[in-house]
């Protein structure tokens, strides 16, 4: 089949882009159940559920610029080497659209560009998202500015940046390290409110720069309804959402459980969340903390979400969950290799009672798998 990437072989961010999207689910399953087998888990997930968009469905794109301007995705492998011109067509038509004005305004500027190796230069990054609401967002991340390169000309440049794009806000974004990230450690809201509104299935929420929000806006509906329906009756019981991040699941489920906690790192995402929970009327219980050093034994949880990152869950934080043994676990995995990993431990106390694999992620390997775990009675 041929691919609708014309970059794919250096580029290697749609790797399966070139296989009929029929064939991806498939395999997606074939990987799942090759990952239990591994493990020799009795375990098998049958059912798959396709995004309602393959295309154009990603709501964030984090676009790199290198030593000589060059604006776009990397090439694969190579970290320094930036592919001039290439978007993506997984990304949003919005961003699409956004991609062309900002790689314009970054070249004609005058503004330095980083060097990834020398580790001099201004322009780093430029982080682009959407939302299904029509809003979008504009963050451009930079070194921090010498006298040459000032601050007042760096935000001059920015405010030029917001008016010719007509983003819904634009974020100026410092990052003072050498390390290669697409986020700073200093933000300014140049215009607009400083983040952007999503809304699923009805939910609201709002999104900042550094904080993490489910890539798909299509899919996500989905992803929702399946931890809905896995967790359950949840009016007599207490619910709490492990890495809750800003409140996608907890927002979505606390009006319906008699308690509801969160848990979650970052501080972006925790001050999300808590906006999330009053945009909504929901009371939810958060918690800034790494899930590993918190002890959430005391909230008595009849039932626990854990969406861990794609490194899966810190051992401690498996212990922990062995040690408590919460009635019922919704395991949401966007690495199954490391959901079975942990099922190994897990099975001695829980059994597998609801499993479904959902496709946030076309024309890539990745998977999100959901897992409805219910505590053996002894």
């Amino acid at each position: 089949m041929f691919s609708p990437c014309p970059q794919k072989e250096i580029c290697g961010s749609c790797s399966w882009s070139h296989i009929p999207y029929e064939t991806q689910l498939k395999q997606k399953l074939s990987d799942i159940n090759g990952s239990f087998g591994l493990k020799k888990l009795n375990l098998r997930c049958e059912t798959i559920l396709p995004s309602p968009k393959t295309s154009h469905y990603r709501n964030r794109m984090d676009f790199a610029i290198d030593f000589q301007g060059r604006v776009g995705l990397k090439e694969k492998g190579k970290w320094w080497k930036v592919i001039d011109g290439h978007a993506c067509f997984l990304a949003d038509e919005k961003i699409d659209a956004l991609f062309t004005l900002v790689r314009d305004w970054a070249k004609t500027c005058g503004l330095s560009f980083w060097d990834r190796k020398a580790h001099t230069g201004l322009l780093r990054y430029a982080v682009i998202r959407c939302s299904s609401l029509g809003e979008t967002m504009i963050t451009i991340v930079t070194s921090v500015p010498t006298p040459e390169e000032n601050t007042q000309r760096v935000r001059s440049d920015m405010l030029q940046l917001a008016e010719s794009t007509g983003a819904t806000t634009t974020i100026w974004s410092q990052n003072s390290t050498i390390t290669d990230v697409s986020f700073g450690d200093h933000l300014e809201v140049m215009t607009g409110p400083g983040y952007v509104m999503e809304e699923i299935n009805g939910v609201k929420y709002r999104i900042s720069p550094q904080a993490f929000f489910q890539t798909n806006s299509f899919a996500a509906p989905i992803l929702m309804n399946t931890v809905r329906e896995f967790c359950g009756d949840l009016s007599q019981k207490t619910l709490l959402d492990l890495y809750c991040g800003t409140g996608f699941f907890a927002t979505a489920l606390g009006e319906s459980a008699k308690n509801t906690f969160g848990v979650e790192i970052s501080k972006d995402a925790i001050v999300d969340a808590m906006v999330n929970a009053n945009l909504n009327g929901v009371t939810i219980d958060y918690h800034e903390a790494k899930t590993e050093d918190f002890d959430w034994s005391t909230f008595g949880a009849n039932v626990v979400i854990l969406d861990p990152p794609r490194s899966g869950m810190h051992d401690k934080a498996l212990q922990d969950v062995l040690r408590v043994k919460p009635e019922t676990i919704v395991y949401v995995s966007c690495n199954p290799k490391n959901f079975a990993r942990e099922m190994v431990l897990l099975q001695q106390y829980y059994r597998v009672d609801q499993m479904r694999a959902i496709d946030l992620f076309p024309h890539t390997p990745h998977v999100e798998l959901v897992s409805k775990l219910v505590a053996r009675i002894k």
